[in-house]
């Protein structure tokens, strides 16, 4: 799998939930996405994937997520869909039963993402999307 296209949306639809449809080489859905300030360094998680990344300021942060999140689907792309989509249900992610290759997360714990920050109420929630 090469690189994933992806749209960091903004914060409209942030409490809409985590969805993801993997067919074979592609990844579609939407990704909630949590930045702030964590000492010196801008912090972007994803807390559905466990997927994160860091930078000096909030672009670098962004980019090396977006980096992250890629290897984190190339690799994920090199498991077979049996063993994928038991990968996906360890990480927190259920198949949806009515369309067996999309699946969602359940509900976040938002404090217990938050508290990672310096800042919590600084923290921003974002979407990403695939492209």
């Amino acid at each position: 799998m090469s690189h994933i296209e992806m749209n960091i949306l903004g914060e409209a639809g942030t409490n809409l939930p985590d969805r993801l449809r993997l067919s074979p080489h592609e990844v579609v859905g939407t990704l909630r996405i949590f930045s702030g300030q964590q000492h010196d360094y801008w912090v972007g998680l994803i807390p559905a994937l466990n997927v994160s990344g860091y930078g000096e300021n909030e672009a670098d942060a962004f980019l090396a997520l977006k980096e992250n999140l890629d290897t984190f689907f190339e690799d994920l792309f090199q498991l077979s869909e049996t063993d994928r989509n038991k990968a996906m249900e360890n990480i927190g992610w259920q198949m949806e039963k009515a369309f067996p290759k999309k699946f969602s997360n359940p509900f976040v714990d938002e404090q217990q993402v938050l508290q990672s920050f310096d800042h919590p109420e600084q923290v921003k929630k974002l979407i990403l999307q695939t492209a």
